[in-house]
């Protein structure tokens, strides 16, 4: 696929200039073309340099197999997906209703795909509106899940909104402009309110075990590539009140079938990756993904 790429010339976390050589992978979703990531010499973070510019992106996202922007649960890993996300949404709802202890609350679901998190909130005393830059998931959500959903962020900010939890599953690591986002973000919490990240997480075993063809580095539509400590410096530097983390168990499952389909291996070994994923991380706190709780 013919592309253009922008160089980063600076962090986006600490604006320093120097970075060394991560990994490479190839792009699984759509172009075959080989990606690379980069390490910054300061802070750590790693992140893909160079990437396609923003007005590009949206082909690489273009793959029928894109699973966040279908409700389609033809073929094996769509049914586990979509199994599995009906289960993670009550668990995410629960967590969430701990934080709110009040009746009358407001969610917004960012990246919220085809609106089924936005939906189900709805039917559980939530009022709740998603943000989807996707026009068929966007269209998907708003005719199919009766939802309200809107195509950027600015639009709740020119209406002066504000909610009680903000939420961004698997959806941080595909911005471009960190520091613009996150103003925003906080922006629309009301005093007490929460910000919710759900990210892959690349020092967890499964991601040292398979390298390369882990299939969270998902290259290039993930421009940025976190771990626990990457978090720590944002709520540091937006200055945000608190952070907890919790695992998100079954990410290692699927992000391990996936892999393991990436490097030719059979669905079993994937599960048995992610199984052991899990299990080290016990101990190490180091989980294939992750969730971050933070307080404004």
């Amino acid at each position: 696929m013919e592309h253009q790429l922008e160089k980063l010339v600076n962090c986006p976390i600490c604006k320093e200039g120097v970075f060394k050589n991560h990994t490479s992978c190839v792009d699984h979703n759509m172009s075959h073309d080989v990606f690379h990531i980069v390490e910054c010499s300061n802070c750590k973070f790693k992140f893909t340099n160079p990437r396609p510019k923003e007005d590009t992106i949206g082909k690489y996202y273009e793959s029928k197999d894109y699973i966040s922007h279908t409700s389609s649960k033809k073929g094996v890993f769509n049914r586990i997906y979509q199994g599995v996300r009906k289960y993670q949404f009550r668990k995410k709802l629960s967590l969430i209703n701990g934080l709110i202890k009040k009746d009358a609350k407001s969610l917004l679901d960012v990246g919220c795909g085809t609106g089924e998190f936005v939906s189900f909130c709805n039917k559980n005393n939530w009022i709740s509106k998603g943000v989807e830059t996707d026009k068929k998931a966007r269209c998907f959500a708003i005719e199919n899940n009766s939802c309200n959903v809107d195509d950027s962020l600015d639009t709740a900010i020119t209406n002066n909104e504000r909610f009680d939890v903000i939420t961004l599953w698997h959806v941080l690591e595909h911005v471009y402009d960190l520091d613009g986002y996150l103003k925003k973000l906080k922006s629309l919490l009301k005093e007490g309110g929460y910000l919710i990240l759900g990210l892959p997480n690349h020092q967890s075993y499964d991601a040292r075990h398979f390298g390369n063809s882990w299939f969270a580095y998902d290259l290039p539509i993930h421009v940025s590539h976190f771990s626990k400590s990457d978090i720590e410096k944002l709520v540091k530097k937006y200055n945000f009140t608190s952070l907890k983390t919790k695992p998100l168990i079954f990410d290692a499952f699927y992000i391990g079938m996936l892999s393991a389909k990436k490097s030719n291996k059979t669905i079993l070994s994937g599960l048995l990756v992610g199984w052991l994923s899990n299990i080290k991380a016990k101990k190490t706190k180091q989980y294939s993904s992750q969730m971050y709780i933070i307080g404004s």
